[in-house]
């Protein structure tokens, strides 16, 4: 009775079981297709004591997102925990689950979305254990379609408090990557642990608590690396899966330590990026890399780095900043292409630490500065250390003031916009402020930069230095107006020696104000040399007018010294200025689309005295100028006047007025033209015509006119014994200039009526007439000759000899009752020469003497210089 009653029991079960699998089959489809979920295909069906098994099954889901396809085989349903509630079976297990997703074309994009609630309601479908032993999945990815193979565990608690800890590991590169994540529910809270393993060992765990409070949600985190050794294989399996846009930057290799904890209060409600972004708390993080890691496109980097910031509805407020990182092959061409490679260094060490608080904050970083010592050095083809404290806002707006920053810089060589510079040391004290519109910075005592040689197309310096301490830059770069700069200070350049075509080698240094911006510059100072010549400079440019230079020489006061000669290389040897003022002034103006300046350069000259050669020159005055234009150079002097020159005879009061206009490319090819020239000359007239002459011309004709020449002052000067004589000489003298030397051909010369007389006697001339019978006449004729006429063809050829063809007429009254007597002279002499010795008798300088005795040695070197007097047999007249 009892085993009859057993089985009938069982059959009544089976019934019971069968009508009720018979529901669930009816009810399935529906079911699934409300989820978007439809069986495709299954095979090897089979019904047992430990529950459902299926060979094959294949499975998928459409929705907006896209297509799902689930191919598995080897599917087993255990019967422990069957209800008929989804999901319907607690133990699921699957030899092979085979996952093929493929995305919609084109999906709208949706701001992220986290509800807590409906999360857990999604837990209440995963089985109480599922364990996949073979696990493939094709997913989208960067270059197309990418394969994950390896398997996944997953458990769930199936009572109070929930509690789900999953297992999967990927298999890549003959390498395995496992994670293991842990969700519990307890209350409000949820918390979370994941620990990252490859190849079985540790590498990152994170925890996360999230739970709820009057204000809202409360999350909780902490990350941590165990060390992160394998970093390197994650990042690349990563890299597969990402866009290259939102790849991690670093190549990471090594070891590393990485480690951050968080406590954010998030607004009640869904938890989305916006909620994200309006958290109120706390985060602290800190990474510490032992060996380098390699940034792309960028370099390498290892060391510390420790941050402790808060936020107060999403306005993050930095606290505390620490790092201590070395990098290294920095690729800065990538970013400054331009960049001279004696500024590309590979190395840079950068060192942040807690400074105190300045005290003179600006009223942007009042009660929001973070205060920090910064130290940065670089080395390699040049070195830089930079240390600085700094007031660092902590929100925005983005501030910074720089309360003490010094710069040293140095470099063996820089090459850059055609200058070479050699051994090269900058050394700058800086402080300023600095935010998202504005920079201004300002150079402390002590900033200078030097450069042991710089070298230009046509220029050397040697000993460069560059001073300041009061320069200050401003930058302005809103974002409605274009970037505005300007520049302004006092400014100090020297150099210990320049070399330069046109001048003598010495220092030369300058002093002014600098102020410059983006349309207009200028600077104004004092330039001097070693030489001491003070010149006081004046510049201006402006994008609409051009440059515009002025320059004005202190007055030079030439008795303590010629400046000049000791800077301008072409100064000529032998002019020497020992007297006299000397005032300058010059302007340059360089209009705005034009290659070629105008200059303008103005002297003025006061009793400037002096050398030149072997003549002495004194009282020299007037005003020159010279202009220069795109077309013509021109120079002019209405007023010069030289009281005398000396080169054995004076010559004196001189005036000038002169004009010479040329080409500005052939400066040498202009016209000169003389308005007016005269000089006086043993107390008579001597002028110049007025003309225009080529000085292109290989020879110039300038005709001279002599006026009142003294007769008797001229036989005194000329070193004759016993001569002596009277009378007024007029005359014109053909003067012609051929390749620099002087000559006349066919001048006249002749005595003013009513005449003078002649007087010549010693000893060694009436030795002559007593010797030579037909000269004894022209003896005692000259011992007193009365002349009427006395005219000369005058002849001076190129080397310097003057020949005088003179023809007198007169009477001496002690010879036959003062009968007329007619002869002719030829008298012949080397100028050069008698001047040279007349300059010898004098009190000259020491300068002049040496000059003159070496030029009477070369002069003596040449054939016979020596005078000569010819005279023809004299004519007698009929007696008065």
């Amino acid at each position: 009775m009892t085993h009859r009653r057993i089985a009938r029991y069982l059959l009544m079960a089976l019934a019971l079981l069968l009508t009720l699998s018979i529901a669930a089959w009816l009810a399935l489809p529906r079911l699934l297709l409300a989820q978007g979920i439809e069986v495709l295909a299954w095979q090897g069906f089979g019904l047992g004591r430990d529950g459902v098994r299926l060979a094959q099954l294949q499975v998928r889901q459409q929705s907006d997102a896209g297509s799902v396809q689930l191919k598995t085989t080897g599917l087993k349903l255990g019967w422990a925990g069957f209800s008929l509630r989804p999901p319907f079976w607690q133990q699921l297990d699957l030899e092979h689950a085979h996952l093929d997703w493929q995305p919609a074309a084109s999906t709208a994009p949706s701001e992220s979305t986290l509800d807590p609630a409906a999360a857990l309601d999604a837990l209440a479908f995963i089985p109480a254990q599922l364990r996949i032993q073979q696990l493939t999945a094709e997913l989208p990815c960067p270059r197309g379609r990418c394969t994950i193979d390896g398997d996944l565990q997953l458990a769930r608690s199936l009572e109070e408090p929930l509690q789900v800890t999953a297992q999967v590991t990927i298999k890549h590169q003959q390498h395995s990557l496992s994670a293991q994540a842990q969700l519990q529910q307890h209350d409000q809270a949820l918390a979370a642990q994941l620990l990252l393993s490859v190849d079985a060992v540790p590498q990152l765990s994170l925890r996360s608590d999230l739970s709820s409070t009057a204000q809202g949600r409360l999350w909780q985190g902490e990350l941590a690396t165990l060390p992160f050794s394998q970093a390197a294989l994650v990042q690349a399996w990563l890299a597969e899966w990402l866009p290259a846009s939102e790849r991690p930057p670093a190549v990471l290799s090594g070891s590393a330590a990485l480690s951050a904890t968080w406590q954010l209060q998030l607004p009640a409600g869904d938890l989305t990026l916006a909620h994200l972004h309006s958290a109120s708390g706390r985060l602290e993080a800190a990474a510490s890399l032992p060996q380098a890691w390699a940034l792309p496109g960028i370099g390498e980097v290892q060391g510390e780095l420790q941050l402790a910031a808060r936020a107060e509805q999403g306005q993050w407020l930095i606290e505390q900043l620490r790092t201590d990182l070395q990098f290294d092959h920095l690729a800065l061409t990538t970013w400054l292409p331009t960049l001279p490679a004696a500024l590309n260094n590979p190395r840079l060490a950068l060192r942040i630490e807690p400074a105190p608080q300045p005290a003179d904050l600006p009223a942007s970083l009042s009660g929001r500065a973070l205060p920090l010592h910064v130290e940065l050095s670089s080395s390699g083809a040049s070195d830089l250390q930079l240390s600085a404290n700094l007031a660092v806002a902590t929100h925005a707006p983005w501030a910074m003031q720089i309360v003490q920053a010094q710069v040293t810089a140095t470099t063996a060589s820089l090459d850059m916009a055609g200058w070479q510079g050699r051994e090269i040391r900058a050394s700058l004290n800086a402080s300023g402020y600095l935010d998202s519109m504005q920079l201004r910075l300002a150079l402390g005592a002590g900033s200078q930069l030097q450069v042991a040689q710089l070298q230009g197309t046509d220029v050397q310096a040697q000993g460069v230095r560059a001073q300041s301490d009061k320069l200050q830059l401003a930058l302005d770069y809103p974002d409605s107006a274009d970037l505005s700069w300007q520049l302004e200070g006092p400014l100090s350049l020297s150099s210990e020696r320049l070399t330069q075509a046109n001048l003598k080698p010495q220092s030369w240094s300058w002093q002014g104000q600098l102020k410059a911006t983006a349309e207009q510059q200028q600077a104004s100072g004092r330039l001097n040399a070693q030489a001491e010549l003070p010149i006081d400079l004046t510049l201006h440019h402006c994008n609409a007018e051009g440059l515009h230079l002025e320059a004005k020489a202190t007055e030079l006061f030439l008795r303590a010294g010629n400046p000049l000669a000791q800077i301008l290389a072409d100064w000529p040897a032998l002019l020497d200025l020992s007297g006299g003022r000397l005032n300058s002034k010059a302007s340059l103006h360089l209009p705005t689309g034009r290659s070629i300046p105008q200059v303008n350069l103005d002297l003025a000259l006061s009793d400037l005295g002096g050398l030149y050669d072997r003549a002495t020159f004194s009282g020299l005055s007037g005003d020159l100028q010279l202009r220069l234009d795109a077309r013509t150079l021109s120079a002019s002097s209405s007023n010069l006047r030289l009281a005398e020159v000396d080169p054995g005879v004076a010559i004196g009061p001189t005036q000038l007025s002169v004009r010479y206009q040329a080409p500005r490319n052939q400066p040498g090819n202009g016209t000169l033209k003389i308005d007016n020239a005269e000089t006086r000359l043993i107390e008579g007239r001597l002028s110049l015509a007025p003309g225009q002459w080529r000085l292109s011309d290989d020879d110039w004709l300038l005709p001279l006119r002599l006026e009142g020449l003294n007769l008797d002052r001229l036989l005194t000067l000329y070193p004759a014994e016993g001569l002596a004589g009277s009378g007024l000489i007029d005359g014109d003298l053909p003067l012609r200039v051929q390749q620099g030397a002087l000559s006349i051909a066919q001048g006249q010369l002749a005595a003013r009526a009513p005449g003078g007389y002649l007087r010549f006697r010693s000893a060694r001339f009436d030795a002559l007439g007593r010797s030579n019978p037909a000269m004894q006449l022209v003896t005692r004729s000259l011992e007193d000759f009365r002349y009427s006429v006395l005219s000369s063809q005058v002849d001076y050829n190129r080397d310097g000899k003057l020949n005088l063809g003179m023809r007198l007429e007169g009477q001496n009254p002690a010879i036959e009752g003062g009968r007329p007597i007619h002869f002719n002279i030829n008298l012949e002499e080397d100028i050069p020469t008698l001047l040279a010795s007349l300059q010898l008798t004098d009190k000259v300088n020491e300068i002049i003497t040496r000059r003159v005795q070496r030029y009477m040695l070369q002069r003596n070197a040449q054939p016979s210089t020596s005078s000569d007097i010819r005279v023809d047999a004299p004519v007698q007249g009929t007696p008065p």
